[in-house]
């Protein structure tokens, strides 16, 4: 009787704190599996990969296997650095890399460190620019160690950008060595990802996806970013300066009226109480309106669920083009052909509403191809991305 052959991704998920196992047997694709385990730790501290270790063993020991099972486990974005450095072409291959070597090591202090992978994107008789993805070898050798010790044996370790790019190819492998900007949109976020010829080279995330394109009503883009702390940090100086004044005006005016109370003692900043002005805004200011725009900036209201939904696929073109005009370095390296947006069916005709303006945006919009239109495939391209190994750029690979 033959083997199944089990596909793993185990990938780490530093914004919700949890632990992604990813199984499929062989191609059957409804035999996928999707566990989280959740964790409370630093993030790839040393009690993160005890923690990780464990998981690691009651996975294995869940699904034991007679030899050694190949798996690919995926970073966070966050984990990875991504950068592009220029340095002059010198005779011979060996003597530029030398160059790239040394100019890293003064960029960066911790260069010794990191696992570091570079690969030529332009070159002239003048300059050659290497496209720079870095790890740090730390965490390479935990993950490493955490699964031998299982029977796990990594056979990809990548991060969570370059292995959604995997995901997009083994649902669609057209787009394999073109440039463009990838937008995955997901539940509750959304990243976007530079491929430049095939290869993963920036990356940039929002805290918002289906959840805005499905809102009944229009959000100002405003209201969509949580900075509350920083805004609650101008108030409450706004507020220590007023009463800084006010305590300099009454000081003086105790001073002209009265003999100097010698109980008398203002903070030590001044203020006539801090503490009551900091509590005032946590209660009242928590919730903050929406910006008032002027008229002139003002588009009409909607007045279908369609229009609703374009209004707020605007804030994601708007994004687009931004990253596209003001990331010159990586739109060097390739620029973009296209935006290739990964949303449900249902919500194509978004982009449809958005190529009308394709003469003001300067580039197109398309929709991710896809057979498994709602599935768990679709919606999780970094995990499936994982599995289906081949497509994951070696240059993505630590």
């Amino acid at each position: 009787m033959a083997k199944l052959n089990y596909l793993t991704t185990i990938a780490i998920d530093t914004d919700r704190s949890v632990i992604h196992f990813y199984s499929m047997t062989g191609n059957d694709k409804d035999s996928i599996v999707h566990q989280i385990k959740s964790y409370k730790s630093a993030h790839f501290s040393a009690e993160f990969f005890e923690i990780f270790k464990q998981a690691v063993k009651e996975f294995s020991a869940e699904t034991p296997s007679d030899g050694i099972r190949k798996i690919t486990v995926v970073l966070p974005d966050s984990a990875v650095l991504l950068d592009t450095i220029k340095v002059p072409t010198m005779k011979g291959a060996t003597q530029t890399r030398k160059t790239l070597s040394v100019t890293l090591g003064n960029l960066y202090k911790n260069y010794s460190d990191l696992r570091l992978l570079a690969y030529v994107a332009n070159q002239n008789k003048q300059y050659s620019t290497f496209a720079v993805t870095a790890v740090q070898r730390k965490i390479v050798s935990a993950i490493y160690s955490a699964c031998a010790e299982n029977k796990l044996f990594v056979e990809t370790l990548t991060f969570a950008s370059c292995a959604t790019i995997s995901g997009a190819l083994a649902v669609h492998s057209k787009y394999k060595n073109d440039s463009y900007l990838f937008l995955d949109v997901k539940e509750n976020s959304s990243n976007f990802i530079f491929v430049a010829d095939g290869v993963t080279t920036g990356f940039y995330s929002l805290p918002f996806g289906l959840d805005l394109l499905n809102s009944q009503r229009v959000i100002q883009e405003d209201m969509l970013f949580d900075h509350s702390f920083a805004e609650l940090f101008v108030l409450n100086a706004k507020e220590r300066a007023k009463s800084k004044k006010l305590t300099v005006a009454l000081e003086e005016q105790v001073s002209d009226d009265y003999e100097e109370d010698e109980d008398y003692e203002p903070d030590e900043d001044g203020a006539l109480d801090g503490d009551a002005v900091q509590t005032y805004h946590l209660k009242n200011h928590s919730k903050k309106a929406p910006r008032k725009l002027p008229k002139f900036m003002q588009r009409e209201t909607p007045e279908t669920l369609e229009g609703v939904a374009y209004e707020n696929f605007r804030i994601f073109v708007k994004w687009a083009l931004n990253l596209i005009k003001e990331n010159e370095r990586l739109v060097e390296l390739s620029e973009p052909e296209f935006v290739c947006v990964n949303i449900p069916k249902n919500l194509e005709f978004v982009i449809d509403k958005a190529n009308e303006s394709y003469e003001e945006n300067g580039i197109k919009f398309i929709r991710l191809p896809s057979d498994e239109e709602d599935g768990e495939i679709i919606k999780n391209l970094d995990l499936y991305g994982g599995l289906i190994s081949k497509y994951v750029n070696p240059y993505g690979r630590f």
